[in-house]
């Protein structure tokens, strides 16, 4: 039975943040969604393997779609390193591509195409169908690929699982996004109406200044994205993803060293904590965000009890930069993965129970 069914397609990186996110998680949420998760050296390791066990650990046994984070960029002669650019080399890296998905029996493969040879791009989809695990394009959309071959492969392998990921990297929203999928399923649907599709992309923000004593909050476009091209869209296999309010490594931090802040997801928009004027640290940041009427219908997980625990002053709560990204991270996946359906109350406050 294919994987590619209606549900939550998060893409997370190798990461601190969104492998404690992913660990947090109860395995039932794990099981419904299906994430997409680029992989690349985890920290500083010595050998590549490290990216394996650390996904195993965030996410266990459950089927993942894998890719190559080309957003990793590395001149370090680990071996780890080395590897990794070994997987990106367009004569050799598809072979090997392919070996690696084949040992973890959970790995579904995105295709290899940028510039790799039409044997080599076919010879993967082979190993793909001898897998029977199904198999992805995801195309990002800054790249330029060759969709002469892309569809002709689909068109010769429709009774295979086959879902195409279209990616449009990091930004707000725009109509010339929407233009560009558009054209792209379009062209796409002219093979099948039944073709899978998954619209993804990441626009948390990059600085806070705007949002400082919560001036306001900010949507997640991701979702007006889907919700435009739903109205033309709808009718067919056309399904949810995002960056699990993350964004790819080029768009990473740098500069100066940010202000403690916490960020509160709700089902459309991040409510940002912070503020300069005031000089809220993390513990002042988690009060202001459980006095809000967003609060009462918060999530009962990992990520909002770190929040509540800080706001109390308790052991164990957020009072670091990479805690809050996790514990946002953590509330966004659960949020998203259960998006439409109503949150259970978090009901009157009482004794206080450890969630963790």
């Amino acid at each position: 039975m294919t994987e590619f069914t209606k549900r939550y397609y998060p893409t997370v990186c190798i990461r601190r943040a969104e492998m404690k996110a992913m660990e947090k998680l109860p395995e039932s949420e794990k099981m419904k969604m299906l994430p997409i998760v680029l992989l690349a050296p985890w920290l500083n390791s010595i050998e590549f393997e490290n990216t394996h066990r650390i996904v195993k650990k965030s996410i266990g046994n459950t089927p993942i779609i894998v890719d190559i984070d080309r957003y990793f960029t590395s001149d370090s002669e680990l071996p780890s390193r080395q590897f990794f650019r070994s997987l990106l080399d367009p004569d050799k890296g598809p072979s090997l591509w392919m070996d690696l998905v084949e040992s973890h029996q959970n790995y579904i493969p995105c295709i290899q195409t940028l510039g790799v040879t039409r044997d080599n791009i076919y010879r993967q989809v082979e190993i793909a169908i001898t897998l029977k695990r199904g198999f992805v394009f995801r195309l990002e959309l800054e790249r330029e690929y060759d969709l002469e071959i892309i569809n002709e492969i689909v068109s010769e392998n429709l009774s295979q699982d086959c879902l195409i990921v279209l990616d449009y990297g990091y930004g707000d929203r725009s109509e010339v996004i929407e233009m560009k999928i558009s054209k792209l399923m379009d062209r796409f649907l002219q093979i099948s109406t039944d073709l899978r599709f998954v619209v993804s992309g990441a626009s948390f923000p990059n600085s806070f200044s705007e949002f400082d004593d919560f001036a306001e909050s900010k949507l997640i476009d991701e979702r007006l994205i889907y919700n435009n091209l739903f109205r033309r869209f709808g009718n067919y296999n056309f399904f949810y993803g995002d960056w699990a309010s993350t964004k790819p490594r080029r768009y990473d931090g740098g500069g100066s060293k940010p202000l403690p802040r916490i960020d509160f997801p709700t089902p459309n928009s991040w409510i940002i904590a912070r503020s300069k004027e005031n000089e809220w640290d993390f513990q002042l940041a988690a009060e202001m965000v459980t006095r809000l009427p967003e609060w009462q219908d918060r999530p009962m997980v990992w990520g909002t009890g770190m929040i509540e625990k800080a706001a109390k002053e308790l052991p164990g709560g957020v009072s670091t930069g990479p805690q809050a990204i996790a514990s946002r991270v953590n509330i966004h996946l659960y949020l998203q993965n259960n998006f439409g359906n109503p949150t259970p109350s978090a009901g009157p406050q009482g004794k206080w129970v450890d969630p963790i």
